[in-house]
C-alpha cells in the first residue's frame, strides 16, 4: 500500500482547485476551461478536466461586457455556441446537465446549460441536452438575460421558454414545449418594465406564431381545443400573415442530416457556412438553414474542426458579418496547407443592369445591392487572393431573379439576360453551383431541404463512391447532376448544376 500524502499535500490538491475557480469567478477573467469549451476545442477540455478534476468549474465565459451574466459551468459555455462535440464530451464525461453558477440571490450567471442553449437559439444542443435530462423548467438564478440585443437585462427568473418565446425562437418554442415546458410561466422584466404572459410579450414582439403555439399548449393542459376565436390579435400588415408553421418548420429532419461516415481531424483545414431562410425584409428561403445545419455536420465528420468552422445562420449573416470572417478571419487563419470550405443556402440576386450576381445577407435590400449585398465576384476574389492549398464553394442560390433562391426589387421583371458570377477559378479553387445562370433552384418539401444540397449530402453519404469506394469532386457532381435534373423535371422546371472547373487535378480531388 502506498503511505498517505503529507496533511499539506492533501490541503493544497484540495483547496487550490477551489481557490483558483474562485479567483476567476471574483475577477471576471475567462478560465482555461470555459475558454477551451467555449471554442470548442474538445481535447483541451477533455485534458483539463482530467488534470483539475472539476467537470462542472464555475468561471467567466467571457460573452459580454458586464461580468454579473457571463459566469457558467464549461457545458453551459459550449451549450452558448453551439460546440455539439465539446457538449457531448462533457456529458459523457458526468457534467452536470443542470449546473447553475448562480448563487442565492446574486444575480450572476445566466442558468443551466439549457438556459445557455435557448438563449443562443442552439436548437440541436437543446435536444441533445434535453435527451440527457435537462430540467426544461429550471430558471436561470435570480435574473436571466436572452440573446444580446433582443431581450431585456433583468429578466426575473425565466425559463428556458420565457427567453426563447421573447426572443422569437420558434423552433426552440416548440422543442421546449414538446418536452414539457411550463407554457404558463409568465415574462417579468425588471430593467425593461413591464410583465405578462408569453402570449401577449410574443405578440407584442411581432412573434404571432409563438403565442399560437403557447396558447395551444395551454390548450391541451386544460384538454380544450383552440378555438379561432381566441387566436392572438395578429397585427395590420400590408400583406398577407405567414401561417404559423411553414413547411421548412415542419420538415425538420432528412435522411442526409447525419453523416454516415467520419474522417481524421485536420487542424489546418477552415469553414464558413452561411444559412439564411428568414430574412429581415424579403420571402423566406425555404430550408436554407436547415441545409447549413446539415452540411457543418458534415464538414465535421470530413475532418473540419468544430472551432474552425464559423457557422452564421439567420440574423448573424449580415453583410458586415459575412464580409468580416471572408476578408479578415479567413485569410489570417488559413495556412498554405489548409483547404478552406464556403458553403452558402440562401437567396441570391441579380443587378438588372449589369447582371453582376449578389449573395444576399439577411440585412439585404435588394433595391440597392451595391451598399448592402455581397457581390459573387468579390467572393471569389477573396477566397482566390488565400494562401490555401484549396478552397471549395458550394452555393444553393440562384440568380436569374425568377424565384426559388432569387431575388429582385418590387416592380423589376425577370429574367436577367445574363448573370454575370464572375468565376474565374485560380489555382485549387472548385465551384459547385446549384443551377446555371439563368435558371430557378428547387426544394424537396419531403426532405426539408434545397435539392442541390440534399444530393450533395446524400453523395457524401455514400451514394457518390468510385469504383475505389472514395467520394472525388467529380464523382459527386457526376452523382447529384442527373438527381438534380431528374427530380427538377418532375416539378416541371429545369435545374443543372454546374461544378467549375468539371476536369483535371481539382476535378480528382478525393473529399472522402
Amino acid at each position: 500500500m502506498h503511505a498517505p500524502k503529507p496533511l499539506k499535500d492533501r490541503l493544497i490538491s484540495t483547496l487550490l482547485p477551489a481557490f483558483a475557480s474562485m479567483a476567476v469567478f471574483l475577477c471576471g477573467c475567462i478560465g482555461p476551461l470555459q475558454k477551451a469549451a467555449r471554442e470548442g476545442n474538445t481535447s483541451e477540455v477533455l485534458r483539463l478536466v482530467s488534470q483539475e478534476g472539476d467537470i462542472n468549474v464555475c468561471g467567466d465565459c467571457n460573452y459580454f461586457t458586464d461580468s454579473q451574466w457571463r459566469i457558467g459551468s464549461p457545458l453551459s459555455c459550449a451549450s452558448f455556441e453551439g460546440r455539439i462535440d465539446t457538449v457531448k464530451a462533457l456529458l459523457d464525461k458526468g457534467a452536470d446537465v443542470n449546473k447553475d453558477c448562480h448563487e442565492g440571490n446574486q444575480p450572476v450567471g445566466r442558468g443551466s446549460p439549457l438556459i445557455y442553449a435557448s438563449s443562443a437559439n442552439q436548437l440541436d444542443v437543446a435536444k441533445i441536452l434535453l435527451a440527457h435530462g435537462a430540467d426544461v423548467n429550471i430558471k436561470a438564478g435570480y435574473y436571466g438575460q436572452g440573446t444580446p440585443g433582443s431581450v431585456c437585462k433583468g429578466l426575473k427568473e425565466p425559463t428556458a421558454l420565457v427567453i426563447a418565446a421573447v426572443s422569437g425562437y420558434t423552433d426552440m418554442v416548440r422543442l421546449l414545449l414538446a418536452h414539457g415546458a411550463d407554457p404558463n410561466a409568465y415574462y417579468i422584466s425588471t430593467s425593461c418594465g413591464g410583465s405578462g404572459s408569453l402570449e401577449e410579450i410574443s405578440t407584442q414582439r411581432g412573434h404571432p406564431e409563438i403565442a399560437q403555439l403557447i396558447q395551444e399548449a395551454k390548450s391541451r393542459q386544460h384538454g380544450a381545443p383552440t378555438s379561432v376565436a381566441s387566436k392572438p390579435v395578429l397585427p395590420a400588415a400590408s400583406e398577407p400573415a405567414e401561417a404559423p408553421t411553414s413547411q421548412a418548420e415542419v420538415n425538420s429532419h432528412s435522411d442526409v442530416d447525419k453523416p454516415s461516415y467520419s474522417r481524421p481531424e485536420n487542424a489546418d483545414n477552415f469553414a464558413l457556412v452561411i444559412g439564411i431562410d428568414k430574412y429581415a425584409n424579403l420571402p423566406e428561403a425555404e430550408y436554407a438553414v436547415h441545409d447549413a445545419t446539415a452540411v457543418r455536420e458534415h464538414l465535421r465528420a470530413l475532418g473540419y474542426p468544430s472551432r474552425n468552422i464559423v457557422y452564421l445562420e439567420g440574423p448573424k449573416a449580415t453583410r458586415t458579418g459575412i464580409q468580416s470572417y471572408l476578408e479578415e478571419w479567413l485569410p489570417r487563419n488559413v495556412k498554405p496547407q489548409s483547404t478552406v470550405f464556403l458553403y452558402y443556402s440562401g437567396h441570391g440576386a441579380p443587378d438588372p443592369k449589369t447582371g453582376d450576381a449578389y449573395l444576399v445577407p439577411w440585412d439585404a435590400d435588394v433595391k440597392f445591392l451595391k451598399t448592402t449585398a455581397y457581390p459573387v465576384k468579390q467572393l471569389y476574389a477573396s477566397l482566390n487572393a488565400l494562401n490555401a492549398k484549396q478552397v471549395i464553394v458550394a452555393l444553393d442560390a440562384c440568380f436569374s431573379g425568377a424565384g426559388g433562391r432569387s431575388v429582385l426589387a418590387k416592380g423589376t421583371r425577370p429574367l436577367v439576360t445574363k448573370v454575370d458570377a464572375g468565376f474565374a477559378p485560380q489555382g485549387g479553387m472548385i465551384l459547385f453551383a446549384a443551377a446555371s445562370g439563368d435558371e430557378v433552384t428547387s426544394t424537396l418539401d419531403d426532405q426539408g431541404h434545397g435539392m442541390f444540397t440534399y444530393f450533395l449530402l446524400k453523395g457524401l453519404n455514400g451514394e457518390a463512391k468510385d469504383a475505389s469506394g472514395q467520394v472525388s469532386v467529380k464523382s459527386l457532381y457526376d452523382y447529384l447532376l442527373p438527381k438534380v435534373q431528374d427530380e427538377a423535371h418532375r416539378q416541371n422546371r429545369d435545374q443543372t448544376p454546374q461544378l467549375l472547373p468539371a476536369s483535371g487535378a481539382q476535378a480528382d480531388l478525393i473529399l472522402r
